[in-house]
């Protein structure tokens, strides 16, 4: 049965620690699958605030990925995750799942949260905190990053030139854009 384990965030969400952001950041990229280019997905930097000021808790977190002669930016998203909901469409069980995906799909739902939104960052993250509402990341751009490839960009910004950077970030539902930079 799809949502068993989550009675208590069926409405809105049951309080989270530390170690519940953690696990369900951590289950919600064990349903990445990788390749012999891009694996290894995690999650670090995680973090809990309540960013929209409802009342519920997002979890804020740093997804970054081992990345072997990569032609493409490597993971390295700011990413925010929200409570489930009853009958999320996050939440994409099929019949035909391997039975080891479906126990990680039951695995998310009693953690009881999914990614809502990210931003790619063109740089090794440094710092990653939550500041009046709004998430704040420093991170350092280099040439030959493997975050922001700047041979064959085919992507909507350039790489910034290198350099420290303080990006802040607003979050609604479903978006997370940069509304600051300084250098």
């Amino acid at each position: 049965m799809v949502f068993a384990g989550l009675a208590a965030v069926s409405g809105g969400a049951a309080a989270l620690d530390s170690q519940g952001a953690v696990r369900a950041a951590n289950r919600w990229n064990a349903l990445r699958t990788g390749d012999d280019i891009q694996f290894d997905h995690r999650a670090s930097r995680v973090l809990i605030a309540d960013l929209d000021r409802d009342g519920v808790d997002e979890v804020v977190y740093l997804l970054t990925a081992t990345c072997v002669q990569a032609n493409f930016d490597c993971e390295n998203e700011v990413v925010v995750m929200t409570p489930l909901r009853k009958g999320d469409p996050r939440i994409r069980i099929s019949s035909l799942d391997h039975p080891e995906t479906l126990a990680k799909w039951r695995q998310v739902e009693q953690a009881g949260y999914a990614d809502d939104a990210s931003l790619q960052v063109p740089g090794e993250v440094r710092a990653l905190a939550i500041v009046d509402g709004r998430i704040r990341v420093e991170f350092d751009a280099t040439l030959k990053s493997p975050t922001c490839k700047r041979s064959d960009r085919g992507a909507a910004e350039p790489c910034p030139e290198p350099g420290r950077y303080r990006w802040t970030l607003a979050w609604q539902p479903g978006e997370l854009t940069r509304a600051r930079e300084t250098r």
